[in-house]
Formats: C-alpha cells, structure tokens, sequence
C-alpha cells in the first residue's frame, strides 16, 4: 500500500514537472522608443525658365542692335546671383570699373561687393583693342561665361573679346583689329535712343573724340562736374608719375582726390619726349571725355592734339 502511495506521488511529480518545462519563460519586458520623426525634404526650386525670367534693359528698347543678334537667353545683371555655376549671357550697364595691376573689374552696381561683375586677368588685356577698364566704361554690354561665386559676388571671367559685346548705334563698330573670334560688325539698323556714352572708340583708332573747338574750357578744379562730358581743361602740371604701364600728369600735389591726365604707353611714342618730363610744370590744356577713375577725375589722352601747351 506505502508502495503504491510512492509510486503515484512520484509520477505526480513527474507530471508536474513535464508541465512547468512545457511552459516557456516569461521574458522581462522590452523597452519600445518612440518612432523617430522623418521631416518633409527640403525643396530647392530650380532656376526660373527663361521666358519666366524679368525683362532685360535692351527688351525695353525697341530696334537695339546688338553684334550677335537677338538672344532669348539673357538675364539682367541683378539677377546673376540666381544661376551660379550656369553658362548664361548677363545683360547689364558697366557702371564702375577698377584696374589693380593683375586684374580688372568691370562692375554692374555701384555696391560692387553684392552685385555683378566682368573679371580679366593680365594675361588678356593685351587681346582688347584698348584698356578695357576705359573701352567698357559706362557701356551698355552683355558677358557671357559661366557664373561663378566668388567672396559671395557672382562674377565671369572673360578670357577672350568675344565673350563680350556691347549695344550698338547707327554705323558704331563693335571691335576693330584685335585677337579674338569676332570680326568687326557694323550696325545696319538704326537703334532706339539709349544713354550711351559718347566716348566710344572708333574703328580706325578706338580713341575718345576730340574736339576741336570746345564751347567751353573748364578749370582743373571743376572738372568732376563734367563727368560724361568731352570738354577741355585748364591748369598746370605740378607732378607727373611713369609707372611704366602709364603715365599720370598731376594738377594738383594731392593728385589721389584731385583732375589727372592719363596716358598709356601706346601714345607715348607720338609726343616729342616722355610726356612726364615734356609736360611737366607746363600750363596746359586738355581736351577728352571726363570719367571717374576710383573716385578721381580723369582724361585719357590717346593723341598729342588732344593736350596743349600754353605759352
């Protein structure tokens, strides 16, 4: 009977046993994070197309005539800034220009560290007809290269004269013999009015018209009131500078902030003797088209009647 007892209690616990290994564990609870939060992507929009884009200054005037035609793929100066890294054509008026000995800036806003600017290194200057800081000053022009960032400023390097032209007029020549791509294209067309200096070289000499018989001679003093305008100035030679790439003569010994002649060293040859030596102490008088040079006054003179000695 005690045997009995034994042997059902032991296969109770045999039971019992096969029963709790049956029985997986109970696992300790998992912590679940909060899903992470995927924002909407950012869109950047592409640049407008062109016919989206705002109209440039010669589509407001009618019958421009530029050297290549007409284009449909010109933006305006101010809107550069929209398409860097693009090879486009930038439309646009030379409002500024600066010549730092190994570069030259033609700049499109007066603010020239947030606006558009033509950028040649020294190495192409010698491919323009003339200095191009004077040849593009104050032109309606349009550039075309790639835009690229630079310091914040949109700018084209120009490397070569084909990659800029300029509005023209009535029989204006664009170029004349010089190292570039395009030959000379005279306008055909006549061309609305548009304020455009009158400065603009010629084909035979791209020299600043002289003029013979001024209706008014100017002292040294005034001539920043003549910015624009071909007239004839009056002073003396009180210092002169030959940099080797040009020569200053000087009206005043605060010659920084003060009316200076300019000539460069193609025209050196056509006076009697080194126009810094020839023309120094003399009164004289000075007859071009006035311009702003890093905010100075300025004539270049290109040829010897354009200045006089006075007795």
């Amino acid at each position: 009977m005690r045997s009995s007892f034994s042997l059902s209690f032991f296969l109770f616990l045999t039971i019992v046993a096969a029963a709790c290994q049956s029985q997986p564990p109970t696992p300790d609870p998992t912590y679940t994070p909060y899903p992470t939060y995927t924002p909407y992507p950012t869109y950047t929009p592409p640049p407008p197309p062109i016919s989206d884009r705002p109209r440039v200054p010669s589509e407001e005037v009618e019958n421009l005539v530029w050297p290549t035609g007409s284009r449909d793929d010109v933006i305006p100066a101010e809107d550069a800034s929209a398409f860097i890294n693009e090879t486009i054509t930038v439309e646009g008026t030379v409002v500024r220009t600066h010549n730092a000995g190994n570069v030259i800036f033609l700049n499109f806003a007066q603010d020239y560290k947030n606006g558009f600017t033509a950028v040649i290194f020294a190495d192409d200057w010698s491919k323009f007809p003339a200095p191009p800081e004077n040849l593009f000053y104050g032109k309606l022009v349009r550039v075309e290269g790639i835009i690229q960032d630079y310091q914040g400023t949109p700018e084209i390097i120009i490397t070569d004269p084909w990659q800029i032209e300029v509005a023209l007029t009535l029989g204006q020549p664009v170029v004349g013999e010089c190292n570039c791509q395009n030959p000379l294209i005279v306008a055909t067309q006549p061309a609305a009015a548009i304020p455009l200096p009158t400065d603009t070289p010629t084909a035979d000499t791209f020299a600043p018209p002289v003029v013979e018989s001024p209706e008014q001679i100017v002292s040294w003093q005034e001539a920043a009131n003549f910015v624009g305008q071909t007239v004839t100035v009056e002073g003396q030679i009180v210092n002169s500078y030959n940099s080797d790439k040009v020569i200053f003569l000087n009206f005043d010994q605060d010659y920084r902030n003060s009316f200076k002649v300019v000539i460069f060293p193609d025209a050196w040859s056509l006076f009697p003797a080194s126009p810094d030596i020839y023309f120094q102490d003399k009164t004289v008088r000075v007859t071009g088209s006035i311009k702003i040079y890093q905010n100075s006054p300025e004539i270049i003179v290109d040829q010897p009647d354009q200045i006089e000695i006075m007795e």
